[in-house]
């Protein structure tokens, strides 16, 4: 599940996450953002990622980049990795992770019982 620029819910299907098309489309917009490196070769100097691979990210074909390659590109942008995977990411306003409200997590124990029970019955 990720959230839109508007805040929103959608559900990606398998088929949709692309991780090449979504790292150069997030990298593209982060270079357009202006809030770090902007040009391939000052991405190239901020990353220390070679500006061949990131121009074979940037291409119409996109590459697989080493995930080691994406943390240092991340970093470049005072970012983590995952980040970079997010389909839609807002430079602006880039995900977090949240952890669970307390209300979710009894939540979840419940659930975790009622399915338990459920299983128990459905032998």
């Amino acid at each position: 599940m990720v959230l839109g620029p508007d805040h929103t819910r959608f559900v990606l299907g398998k088929d949709d996450f692309v991780p090449r098309a979504i790292l150069k489309q997030n990298l593209k917009a982060l270079m357009a953002s202006r809030n770090g490196p902007t040009t391939q070769s000052a991405l190239h100097r901020k990353s220390r990622v070679a500006q061949a691979t990131i121009g074979r990210i940037l291409s119409d074909k996109g590459e697989n980049a080493r995930i080691e390659t994406v943390e240092r590109l991340a970093k470049a942008y005072q970012l983590q990795a995952w980040q970079l995977l997010v389909a839609g990411m807002d430079p602006s306003n880039p995900p977090v992770l949240q952890s669970a409200s307390d209300e979710e997590r009894a939540l979840y124990a419940r659930l975790k019982i009622a399915a338990e029970d459920i299983a128990k019955y459905s032998k």
